[in-house]
């Protein structure tokens, strides 16, 4: 499938495009509020500025694809490959990303507040200057990511390994 196909699709009412393969494609800009890719393929995909609001991306593979200043609130991407993306700027206010893999992701000034991340891997992942108030954080391995600048207020943590290698352990 290519990106003209998915949008004549979506226009058309279409909404589930589970375990499609769009490698390489460039999706930006576009605006594609509760669509189904879950389990879909997006590795190196351009997926800048897009709406994906209310999507279901359970388990999409989204390798170092670039999400920059994207619209995610809401989204499911539990146990999304998410390793070496580019988050940086995007809103995933409310966002389900249980057990992804966010490894070297940059999330750099990415808004996360009420996120749900527990069992998350964002091992060396950028979240300097990120938003993550009221955040879910239990289990989450942070190990040698980069906080900067974060707001972590009100998050949670439960067995969360720090970027320093500790374990942090103030909600169990």
């Amino acid at each position: 499938m290519n990106t003209e196909e998915l949008k004549q699709r979506y226009q058309s009412g279409e909404r589930n495009f589970s375990q499609t393969y769009l490698n390489q494609t460039n999706l930006q800009r576009l605006k594609l509020g509760a669509v189904d890719l879950s389990r879909a393929s997006l590795v190196k995909s351009n997926l800048q500025k897009v709406n994906l609001e209310d999507a279901n991306l359970d388990g999409v593979n989204l390798y170092r694809a670039n999400l920059s200043k994207s619209r995610l609130q809401r989204v499911n991407l539990n146990k999304a490959i998410l390793g070496e993306a580019n988050l940086s700027e995007a809103n995933l206010h409310r966002a389900s990303l249980i057990q992804a893999d966010l490894c070297a992701a940059n999330l750099s000034k990415a808004v996360l507040n009420h996120a749900q991340l527990s069992g998350a891997d964002l091992r060396k992942a950028n979240l300097s200057h990120a938003r993550l108030s009221w955040a879910n954080l239990r289990k989450v391995n942070l190990h040698q990511a980069q906080l900067e600048g974060a707001d972590l207020s009100d998050a949670k943590f439960c067995n969360t390994i720090m970027p320093d290698g500790s374990l942090r352990n103030d909600d169990c």
